[in-house]
C-alpha cells in the first residue's frame, strides 16, 4: 500500500573521480562498482537480489530487506567490499583506482507512488557526500571510507551485534550537510587507524559570480552522483528503484 510506514536499512554508495574521467573510464568504474558490491553482499551473506537498488552512474542507493542481517552490514559487507576493491585495484596507479565512499542507515523508508521517501534516504544521502567522509578518503588514501548513522552504530556496534568490528574501531564525528545536522561514526576498513587522521576539512565554496540580469552562472557538477542527491530536495526524498 502506498505511504504506509515503514523503516528499513539502506546504504548509499559513491565513486570518487567519476566525473573528471573520459568515456572509458567512467564505463570501468560502473562496471567495477557493480562487480565489488555483488561480491562483497555474497561474501557477507547478504541477500542483494532482494534490494530495491537506485543506480546514478558514479553510485547506487538502495533499500533493503527488512530481514537484514544487520550485524553482517555493518561489519561484514564493508570489510569484504574494501577487500574486493583491494583485489580489484591491484598495483593500479592512485588515479586509476576504484575508491569508494559507503554510509549505512537504518531508518524512515516509506512504499511510496514513486519509490521510497521519508528522511532515511535524505539521512544516508547526507551522510555519503558528507565532508568528514570525503576528507577521510583523500587523507587516508584507502579504497574505502564507511560512515554509520548515529541510530544504526548504536543499535548494533555499540551493543555487540556486529562481531567483526568494535566500537573504538570507528570515530564519532559531526555531520553538517545543507539542513542536516547529525553526529556519526566513521571507519576505515582493511587496518588504517581512523583516530589518526586530521579530517582537515576544506574551505567553504565562495557564492557562484553573478551574470548580467543577476542570473546565476551554471556551475559545472562535480559528479553525477552529486546531482542525484540534489534532487532529494527537489522531490521531497521520494526515490524511484529497480529490483
Amino acid at each position: 500500500m502506498a505511504g504506509a510506514f515503514e523503516r528499513r536499512p539502506m546504504i548509499s554508495v559513491d565513486a570518487t573521480g567519476y566525473g573528471s574521467g573520459d568515456d572509458q573510464r567512467q564505463a570501468d568504474i560502473q562496471a567495477g562498482l557493480l562487480d565489488v558490491l555483488e561480491r562483497a553482499a555474497a561474501s557477507a551473506g547478504l541477500d542483494r537480489d532482494g534490494w530495491e537498488r537506485q543506480g546514478a552512474g558514479d553510485g547506487e542507493f538502495s533499500v533493503l530487506l527488512p530481514q537484514t542481517a544487520e550485524g553482517r552490514l555493518v561489519g561484514d559487507f564493508p570489510r569484504h567490499l574494501a577487500a574486493f576493491l583491494d583485489r580489484r585495484n591491484g598495483d593500479a596507479p592512485w588515479e586509476n583506482r576504484l575508491r569508494l565512499r559507503l554510509a549505512v542507515h537504518h531508518g524512515t523508508a516509506i512504499a511510496d507512488v514513486n519509490g521510497r521517501s521519508g528522511q532515511g534516504p535524505v539521512e544516508v544521502a547526507r551522510l555519503c557526500d558528507s565532508p568528514p567522509l570525503r576528507a577521510a578518503l583523500k587523507e587516508s588514501r584507502a579504497d574505502l571510507a564507511v560512515m554509520l548513522s548515529d541510530r544504526i552504530f548504536t543499535d548494533v556496534v555499540r551493543h555487540g551485534h556486529a562481531l567483526s568490528v568494535a566500537p573504538e574501531d570507528f570515530r564519532e564525528v559531526k555531520v553538517e550537510v545543507k539542513e542536516f545536522r547529525e553526529r556519526a561514526w566513521l571507519w576505515i576498513p582493511r587496518g588504517r587507524d581512523v583516530h589518526s587522521l586530521t579530517l582537515a576539512l576544506p574551505p567553504a565554496e565562495a557564492p557562484a559570480p553573478k551574470a548580467e540580469g543577476d542570473r546565476p552562472v551554471p556551475k559545472e557538477s562535480a559528479s553525477v552522483h552529486n546531482e542525484f542527491h540534489e534532487r532529494v530536495d527537489a522531490r521531497g526524498a521520494n526515490f524511484g528503484f529497480r529490483s
